[in-house]
């Protein structure tokens, strides 16, 4: 294994025999396996340990472990401890989503104090079909299917060569101990339940799946390179840079590509739109008004054509116009979609649709984030003000949560609705309106 692990190395150009490495060790005998490799090649490295305090005493153990690893290959040990639980409520994020950013930042940072070159994580061949496999099932395009990279930044992967059972092998001719963690064995998560269920079922249709699945992920790598090419090509062929430096994009011209949804996709998702929010934005019929946002750019749809422009940062006193004709609003974490409509015959209960009663001075409408001071007349309390901290307060909202709550607001600064929440009895449907305005919010899941 240490010629296949020189020469993946080489191949690959992951790092120079006197660079600095940090190893992310877990204790696991991936990472562990790793760790004795660069230092049988000789090369200069520190091991770091995150303890994510999910395990208990187990945890602690790992960490004792892997601290005696280090002194054994005489690297130097960084060890941290993360309150992951506590991150992931905090954020509304999950476990797995909080651990992983905890790691990754706090590797990047000892990474940079230590002057290490790189940072090596134990990511395996079995690992990076798993990750194929799990993208394929939640949904992605190419770039999802081609498993781990190699290297992302900073970060290089020196054992993607390797499957799992050759590891393991390798570990127990050379006698080297490692953690076993139990809760590989439990199938609660998606990525086990793949490794535990999803695998075997395909190695009972094809015996020889891990090598079919490791060349078909070669195979995805180069389509990918070719197709990178070709969007590169038709974005210099379909689309403009104007006077002012805005990306220009004719639809009529894009429509008429077969794979347009995915041109466009791939064009604008290094400014961070979703997929979903661009094929609507394609198909629709309008030709003006619709307008996307995300945390640093607009997409603005102006007369057939689109334009990229840069936004202001979607912070508490961000203000995004609504005008007449606008059909849709898409910001970083969902979507308004605004319709004019006959008053339903009942109202129902779902405080995700508003219907308001809307006259041409009360546009543009702005939608913009909670403030303090933010007060309002609930619908139902004749007239009767609130403050919207009192409601949050009432509604029981953490911090994370008030900081994500939009309100959409009339020219003259009165709210009319607190989107998913309430709506104002100012702007309440009476029985002789003829027409009011429909509006949906869809939050991003």
């Amino acid at each position: 294994m240490l010629q296949d692990f020189k020469k993946f190395a080489r191949e690959k150009g992951l790092f120079q025999k006197q660079d600095r490495i940090l190893l992310a060790v877990s204790g696991g005998v991936d990472s562990v396996v790793m760790a004795n490799l660069f230092w049988e090649m000789g090369v200069p490295i520190g091991i770091a340990h995150c303890n994510f305090q999910l395990r208990g005493a187990a945890a602690e153990e790992d960490a004792i472990f892997v601290e005696k690893l280090a002194k054994e290959l005489e690297a130097p040990f960084y060890l941290t401890r993360f309150e992951t639980t506590r991150t992931a409520t905090e954020e509304g994020i999950s476990i797995q989503m909080a651990a992983r950013q905890l790691r990754y930042e706090w590797l990047e940072q000892q990474r940079i104090a230590g002057n290490y070159n790189a940072i090596a994580t134990a990511h395996h061949l079995d690992d990076s079909i798993e990750t194929l496999l799990y993208n394929f099932a939640k949904g992605c395009g190419l770039h999802g299917m081609h498993g781990i990279p190699v290297r992302y930044g900073r970060i290089i992967r020196p054992m993607l060569f390797a499957h799992k059972e050759a590891i393991i092998r390798y570990a127990e001719t050379g006698a080297i101990a490692s953690r076993e963690d139990q809760s590989n064995a439990e199938d609660k998560y998606a990525r086990n339940h793949i490794r535990l269920h999803v695998i075997p079922a395909l190695e009972a249709i094809n015996p020889a799946f891990r090598k079919t699945a490791a060349d078909n992920i070669q195979r995805l790598q180069e389509a990918e390179y070719l197709m990178d090419r070709a969007v590169a090509d038709l974005k210099t062929e379909l689309t403009e840079t104007d006077s002012e430096g805005r990306l220009r994009i004719n639809l009529d011209r894009l429509r008429q590509e077969k794979a347009a949804p995915t041109l466009l996709y791939e064009w604008l998702k290094p400014y961070g739109f979703h997929a979903a929010s661009l094929a609507r934005l394609l198909h629709s019929s309008a030709r003006t008004g619709a307008m996307l946002y995300t945390t640093d750019y607009r997409l603005l749809l102006d007369r057939g054509v689109l334009l990229l422009d840069s936004s202001p940062d979607l912070e508490s006193d961000t203000m995004l116009p609504v005008f007449p004709d606008t059909p849709e609003v898409t910001v970083s974490d969902g979507r308004f979609e605004f319709k004019t409509s006959l008053p339903p015959d009942e109202f129902g209960k779902d405080n995700h649709t508003a219907y308001l009663s809307l006259t041409p001075t009360d546009y543009p409408l702005r939608l913009r984030h909670w403030q303090p001071g933010d007060v309002f007349q609930p619908l139902g309390m004749q007239g009767k003000q609130q403050k919207i901290q009192d409601l949050f307060s009432n509604l029981k909202l953490s911090r994370f949560e008030k900081s994500r709550v939009w309100l959409l607001e009339t020219a003259d600064g009165r709210i009319c609705w607190i989107a998913g929440l309430r709506t104002d009895e100012r702007f309440r449907v009476q029985p002789n309106t003829p027409h009011c305005t429909k509006i949906e919010w869809i939050a991003q899941v």
